[in-house]
């Protein structure tokens, strides 16, 4: 499974990078600082799922989602967030799941199982 991974927070970037990358089921995670180059990456790789933040400075995470959903339809959308806040306006965009921060390799295996 080819993973993208976006945070505009370099810390968190990170972690969640390496919780990804101990996920077997995940081969390939590569990880955003930036919309921009996540969205034109996605326009030219195949892409399985795609871990989002929701409030970045340069993106809106549901707005980010909408525009990888157009060029991706396939693509799986999981928010990732410190807050429960956007739960339901991320689910509306038909998200495929919500991890609260910090996630753990077993949240992400879970809802990886659940895709």
């Amino acid at each position: 499974m080819r993973a993208v991974l976006i945070d505009d927070d370099a810390l968190c970037l990170d972690i969640e990078a390496t919780v990804l990358e101990n996920v077997e089921m995940i081969d390939e995670v590569k990880p955003f600082h930036s919309a921009n180059d996540l969205i034109s990456y996605m326009m030219e790789e195949e892409v399985d799922v795609a871990f989002l933040d929701i409030m970045m400075d340069d993106a809106d995470g549901i707005s980010l989602a909408m525009e990888i959903k157009r060029i991706q339809p396939q693509c799986k959308i999981i928010f990732v967030s410190s807050s429960r806040e956007f739960a339901l306006e991320a689910f509306q965009v038909y998200a495929s799941g919500y991890l609260l921060k910090p996630m753990t390799e077993d949240e992400v295996v879970s809802v990886l199982l659940n895709i």
